[in-house]
Order: C-alpha cells, then structure tokens, then sequence
C-alpha cells in the first residue's frame, strides 16, 4: 500500500498544555515524530528516557540539557542529539523558548497517551 503525502501547518496543529509552563505540538508520520515545544523561563522537562533517538534544535531562547551529570547550554541555531535510552532533563534559560525536537522511531507513547514524565507523582 503507498504511503500518503501529510501536509500540516504550525498553525493547524492541536497544542496541548503539559504544564503550566510548556506547550507542545506533535505531528507523527511513519518512522519519525516531530514535537514542537513553547516553554516560559524555568519551565522544567523532568528526567526522563525513552527508546528514540531525539534531535532537538533551539529556534529561539535557550534550554540546560542534563546528561549523564554533564550539562550543555544549547541556544537558539544549535542542536543537541540525545541517544535512546539516554535519561535527561532540560530547563528553559529564556521566555519565549521554541524547542524543536525529531524523534526516531516515532513517540508511540505520544500518540497512545502514555507518556507520563510530566504527570506529578
């Protein structure tokens, strides 16, 4: 069976709140899931790993990654691969903070609603 082109616009995309300070928009082909994520000044993504390969690029603002103990500064133009299985923390440096992440394979814990790092314990 042929694959179906998929044509999206930022704008046409449902945002969803996953905290008081973070936003995230997700669109999901085949292999791959992109997510784009507005964060205000300290927002926190809590340590996390999952199974994909995540590409994050900074288009505006700036984030602390966490890694491993070693942390990385990654500001608007730069990019930052974090291998699968890989736990690690960003928090945002500026208001305004647009992250944009691809993932490999695509976040299935996304798509069925599993994905629990943001929920409070």
């Amino acid at each position: 069976m042929a694959q179906q082109v998929q044509y999206y616009t930022l704008d046409s995309l449902q945002s969803k709140q996953m905290n008081e300070l973070i936003t995230r928009k997700t669109v999901s082909g085949q292999n791959g899931t992109f997510g784009l994520f507005t964060m205000k000044k300290s927002a926190v993504v809590p340590l996390h790993k999952h199974i994909n390969e995540q590409y994050t690029f900074i288009l505006n603002g700036s984030v602390r990654v966490t890694i491993e103990g070693k942390v990385y500064i990654v500001k608007a133009g730069d990019c930052i691969i974090i291998p699968p299985n890989v736990p690690h923390l960003f928090e945002s440096l500026e208001e305004g903070t647009l992250d944009l992440d691809f993932f490999a394979p695509k976040r299935e814990d996304w798509i069925n609603g599993t994905d629990n790092y943001f929920k409070k314990p």
